[in-house]
């Protein structure tokens, strides 16, 4: 509650009270978190101060904002370091999480000219088109585009995808992913994009992009975008 003789700022003691909720649990993620209104009546604030909290909420990356519909609770944090390679679902569950994703296309296509540039294949070549939306203790986390030619993996189906990660399938097929090679950037969120992963048309995403080779054969080619404040690259520099 909130107590107005406390040399506390209200806005901060409505921050910390709503904070507390969504580390508890009590607020989960993807939750919709009172509107302005709301917490003026609910705490007995101004529209000022209840704007101002929810302001330093998105900030600090416990909320994320759709326009028109609200303000909502972020899903768990990943650090990842710049130092081996790792797949998304190890990366999660060494962070004690339950990996998962919702497998939206997996089909063969004939490769645009950027694909077929990336992966560096003839034109006559088909590749696995893969789409999925990235999980982690079912909070979206990323929506990931993956393009692997035929040739490499025989066959991948989206039942597979569904029980099993893409690289565990590649593992099956004899096909060991073991270096990539990533860049990153930010990138604005198209309209489909921001459906998916619910978030404004527009707004900021981390785009990476990676090649993955198998004893020194490109297998993969990747990009993924990840919502703004659910994934922070690491990197550790030593001075030689």
């Amino acid at each position: 509650m909130i107590n107005r003789t406390s040399p506390i700022p209200m806005y901060l003691q409505v921050k910390v009270e709503l904070e507390n909720k969504i580390k508890s649990g009590e607020l989960k993620a993807g939750d919709r978190i009172y509107s302005e209104n709301e917490l003026c009546q609910r705490y007995g604030v101004s529209r000022i101060t209840a704007k101002k909290s929810l302001d330093e909420l998105v900030k600090d990356g416990y909320l994320y904002r759709i326009q028109g519909r609200g303000s909502f609770v972020q899903g768990p944090r990943i650090d990842h370091k710049l130092s081996n390679f790792y797949s998304f679902t190890e990366e999660v569950k060494a962070r004690g999480m339950v990996a998962g994703a919702t497998v939206l296309n997996v089909e063969k296509i004939e490769p645009d000219q950027e694909i077929m540039d990336y992966l560096g294949i003839a034109d006559t070549e088909m590749v696995y088109y893969i789409r999925r939306l990235r999980k982690a203790d079912d909070a979206i986390i990323a929506l990931d585009h993956s393009y692997i030619p035929c040739s490499v993996c025989g066959y991948i189906s989206k039942e597979d995808l569904s029980n099993h990660s893409l690289y565990e399938i590649l593992n099956n097929h004899g096909v060991v992913p073991d270096k990539a090679v990533e860049s990153f950037y930010a990138d604005s969120l198209c309209e489909e994009e921001a459906r998916l992963l619910g978030e404004s048309i527009g707004s900021a995403a981390l785009k990476i992009r990676r090649l993955t080779y198998s004893q020194n054969q490109l297998i993969e080619y990747n990009y993924r975008y990840y919502k703004g404040n659910q994934y922070t690259y690491t990197v550790e520099l030593d001075v030689k």
